[in-house]
């Protein structure tokens, strides 16, 4: 089982005990039909993070040099950090939600995004080249 799994029979075990607590505690929460969906989606969030993205990043992250990892992590972190919380701006999915709310138009989000990761990859660049430079 360890070889297979990676782990013992008790882990396995105590993560389908999780899952299952976890689907119990939506269906509790949230009324039958939209728990029904919150099911489906944590399910497959999981198997899309688990199958699919895990192994991609983690194969990038394998490929960088050592001393340059942690300067490619942060960024990419905090860059997908405010597409999670500012995803519904980004994607336009509440744009006439916000207008309504606030009387404003949010104007170019994803530009906006796309200018906070640039510049988040620019500092740790600099970071990394003047402590790159100091440690020569």
């Amino acid at each position: 089982m360890r070889r297979a799994y990676g782990s013992s029979l008790w882990h396995l075990l105590a993560h389908v005990a999780a899952f299952a607590l976890a689907a119990w505690a939506l269906l509790a929460i949230v009324d039958q039909p939209r728990a029904t969906y919150a099911v489906i989606w944590l399910i497959g969030a999981v198997v899309l993070h688990d199958a699919l993205l895990w192994p991609l990043y983690s194969a990038v992250d394998r490929s960088l040099p050592r001393r340059a990892r942690n300067y490619v992590r942060v960024p990419v972190g905090l860059s997908a950090l405010l597409f999670v919380v500012y995803s519904p701006q980004i994607l336009g999915l509440s744009d006439a939600t916000y207008r309504r709310v606030s009387g404003l138009s949010f104007d170019h989000p994803v530009e906006r995004w796309l200018l906070a990761t640039a510049a988040l990859f620019a500092a740790s660049g600099v970071v990394y080249l003047i402590r790159r430079g100091s440690k020569s």
